[in-house]
């Protein structure tokens, strides 16, 4: 412990640095560990989460063939008639918020309406009320956080009445009739509202708009309830036909997910999993581990020359050699511990930082992640322990008569393990820049691509029900703004949604599935959706027209522009003509191939609104490039505030959507330039302690290279040129991996960039010009030094 504290005293920053380094990877562990947690264990709340079941669906003429989950609920019967399954739960499979008022001001909340047997499926605990009168669809059930922050507290919640500020639930009150406790934040049930729809669409077949869950009485009755509800849906859609032809015909494939992986199948908006970032995380986490060890190994080997002498001189005064390697374990063990110490520390503070918790999901607290916190205390206890052991080995191997008239600092084996140890460093550093610049390419892409709409210059915004009634009132008051020059009315934002409504209509070979998008005539007009055949809707489409993409018409070639939709058939009432068609544009996220989605846009004639209602309840505004827009869209609000009694419209910016859209992703971003941070940072640490011990134990050499005539800039190369081989050499090896790992993570977007090749010689040279700056920041102080003080010191 004496040696420990003399040589602390003697080199405070590096071993301070070293501590820190430490204490960073342990606090960058626990932290990546408790991403890996959170998505390992999505939905495992749910009671019985290991035979917990959604219900999903593969046929040809739907979502291209791809996985749905969106149903509709006669399969609900249908899986009622199994003896295997216990329980059905169905919910509407998409996003809702209601703004409730309370006192008159609005509190925006999100809702899920389901069915029967509620929220309790999800694991929901009751703190008061009950559930006896929730399923008569005027009663609302809500979790504990929601009733404190719109009442107070869960009790005084009871027998309050919910009003959406919009005239949501046909403009009929919620009554709250139970409160229950918050779902976890990596639950699929979000806190919020829960509220029922009774019996409503249970013979509809045509209604997609369903998520269903099952609770089987084992998993291993996956299978036979997959075949039985398969055989369910053929009788219901093509009775007297067999189970085989009619799978021939339509590629009908059902499955049943565990609803503890539901979050990587990315069918629906909240399904933001990855499986690959999930592995990354936990790669990145045991790799932060490994630079410290490798970075505490090469302090402790590099000290070790300064404390030999002292070592030696003890086993000559009788003491053990396994005394003394335990000796320098134990002092590694307690910078260890003051290590993790300082790692607490950091991990508080990031708890209280807004900014650091935009980087993670879930909860991160110690008193809540306890066992991760003492695991991660364990593993830097251990590394710093495991660094000791060959310094401690390598300076008791020696014969103490040698030890003691010679100088080991420069010994060859010593000097060769610590370069490895430091060349490992490189390559780690050179991957994880050459990762960051994909990602961060990818970003750019993101913002920055051709989206095929005007995404900077188009406002949009929810109406309330009130608003709904009064659009051509609207749209003449927002023309009269100097700053509008277009307004339109649309069901959906494009680049933003991956779940949107549905049809497969036609017959036989002539079916088509398509994503249809409700709109008024100038809603392609205002987003700059450019027509590249046919003309754009008019004023004389009202009783119905449609306009399809580029996809569209190049899947399904039998259809005509200036020719009904139906031209085959099978449209009965919907068979309007197709007056145009349009260039491809995102109107799903990038995690979908654009380009082979085929859209439809359709006016909808009144008949049809009367029956389905009216679906264009969004208002886009496109503003004229000549005038400020931030400006422009606050004119925009209070203009609609005028016309819109019930309240404020919530206009935002098309390119403001993505921030939200790749939530995920840019998250998983943020911590992995995190995670390269702290290698570098790390990195750095060894790279100047080593240049310090480096220094040292050549300041006579350079005393004396300095009186023969060599400048200072001559001796700081020296040092440098020792740095430039190794990191070439880590970089060959670097450039591939980093290459395939980018790659690979490229490829969990259909529509992305490609891996640009300036990024390598950019990550060469900012690797090595941050080493060979701190080698010659710490080169100086013994550079210029008077070479008589070096010389007399020695």
């Amino acid at each position: 412990m004496k040696s420990l504290l003399y040589l602390f005293r003697r080199y405070k920053l590096s071993t301070l640095l070293n501590v820190l380094g430490l204490a960073v990877a342990v606090a960058a562990f626990y932290l990546f560990m408790t991403q890996v947690k959170y998505n390992k264990t999505y939905n495992g709340n749910i009671p019985a989460a290991d035979r917990t079941f959604r219900v999903e669906m593969r046929v040809k003429q739907t979502n291209n063939g791809d996985w749905g989950a969106q149903l509709p609920r006669p399969f609900e019967t249908a899986l009622k008639k199994d003896p295997h399954v216990k329980q059905v739960q169905s919910l509407m499979s998409w996003a809702n918020t209601m703004d409730v008022l309370v006192n008159e001001h609005p509190f925006t909340v999100s809702r899920t309406t389901m069915s029967l047997p509620g929220p309790q499926f999800f694991g929901a605990k009751l703190v008061c009320g009950s559930m006896d009168q929730w399923a008569d669809c005027q009663h609302a059930v809500i979790t504990r956080s929601v009733a404190e922050r719109l009442f107070g507290n869960a009790v005084s919640a009871l027998g309050k009445q919910l009003k959406g500020k919009h005239g949501e639930n046909g403009g009929n009150p919620l009554t709250v009739c139970a409160v229950c406790e918050d779902f976890p934040d990596n639950c699929t049930l979000k806190n919020g509202i829960f509220d029922s729809y009774g019996q409503s669409n249970m013979d509809n077949g045509s209604e997609w708009s369903y998520n269903l869950y099952v609770r089987l009485d084992k998993a291993e009755s996956r299978a036979a309830v997959e075949k039985s509800l398969t055989h369910e849906i053929v009788n219901l859609f093509e009775p007297g036909a067999t189970d085989a032809d009619f799978i021939k015909e339509t590629g009908l494939t059902i499955r049943l997910t565990p609803v503890a992986d539901i979050y990587f199948t990315q069918l629906q908006p909240e399904d933001k999993g990855n499986r690959n970032l999930v592995g990354v995380l936990v790669a990145g986490a045991f790799f932060v581990l490994i630079v410290a060890l490798l970075n505490m190994t090469n302090f402790t080997l590099a000290e070790t020359p300064f404390r030999m002498r002292g070592i030696n001189t003890r086993k000559v005064m009788g003491a053990s050699v396994a005394g003394l390697r335990w000796g320098m374990v134990g002092e590694n063990v307690v910078l260890g511990t003051v290590a993790v110490g300082v790692a607490l520390l950091l991990v508080l503070a990031f708890e209280r930082s807004s900014f650091c918790m935009g980087l993670v999901s879930g909860d991160i607290r110690l008193v809540v992640q306890w066992p991760l916190a003492l695991t991660a205390a364990g593993l830097g206890v251990a590394i710093s322990a495991v660094a000791a052991v060959f310094p401690a080995f390598y300076a008791t191997s020696f014969a103490p008569a040698l030890v003691l008239k010679g100088s080991f600092g420069l010994t060859p084996r010593g000097r060769q393990l610590r370069g490895a140890l430091l060349f490992v460093q490189f390559v780690i550093a050179f991957v994880l820049v050459i990762y960051v610049g994909v990602m961060n390419s990818q970003s750019h892409y993101i913002y920055h691509a051709d989206y095929g709409f005007d995404k900077d210059q188009v406002v949009f915004a929810a109406l309330s029900q009130e608003a709904m009634g009064q659009k051509e009132a609207i749209r003449d008051e927002l023309k009269q703004l100097a700053c509008v020059k277009s307004v339109a009315f649309g069901s959906s934002e494009p680049g933003d949604n991956d779940q949107l409504m549905g049809w497969g209509r036609g017959k036989g070979d002539y079916t088509m599935s398509v994503t249809v998008v409700p709109v008024d005539i100038n809603y392609l007009q205002t987003l700059g959706i450019p027509i590249v055949k046919g003309r754009n809707f008019n004023v004389h489409d009202t009783h119905g027209a449609y306009i399809l993409n580029e996809a569209a018409m190049r899947k399904y070639k039998w259809l005509q522009v200036g020719k009904p939709i139906g031209i085959k058939g099978g449209w009965d009432d919907l068979n309007y003509d197709v007056v145009g068609v349009c260039r491809n544009f995102k109107l799903y996220s990038m995690r979908q191939d654009n380009d082979l989605q085929p859209v439809v846009f359709i006016i909808m004639p009144p008949k049809m609104m009367e029956e389905w209602g009216d679906r264009c309840g969004k208002v886009f505004v496109r503003i004229d490039k000549s005038y400020d827009k931030w400006e422009a869209r606050q004119q925009i609000a209070k203009t609609l505030a005028r016309i819109d009694k019930q309240g404020t419209a919530d206009f935002n910016f098309l390119d403001d959507k993505l921030q939200q859209t790749y939530e995920e992703e840019f998250r998983f971003i943020n911590q992995i330039k995190g995670f390269a941070l702290v290698c570098i940072f790390i990195t750095l640490i060894g790279v100047f302690c080593l240049t310090m011990f480096d220094t040292e134990y050549r300041r006579k050499e350079i005393a004396i290279r300095k009186v023969m005539g060599s400048s200072v800039g001559q001796v700081l190369e020296l040092f440098a040129m020792k740095q430039v081989v190794p990191l070439i050499a880590a970089f060959v090896i670097a450039a591939p991996v980093g290459y395939m790992l980018s790659a690979s993570w490229l490829q969990s977007f259909a529509d992305h960039t490609c891996v640009q090749w300036w990024i390598f010689p950019a990550a060469f040279v900012l690797v090595s010009a941050v080493v060979l700056l701190t080698v010659v920041a710490q080169s100086w102080r013994v550079a210029t030094m008077n070479p008589a003080n070096s010389v007399k010191t020695e």
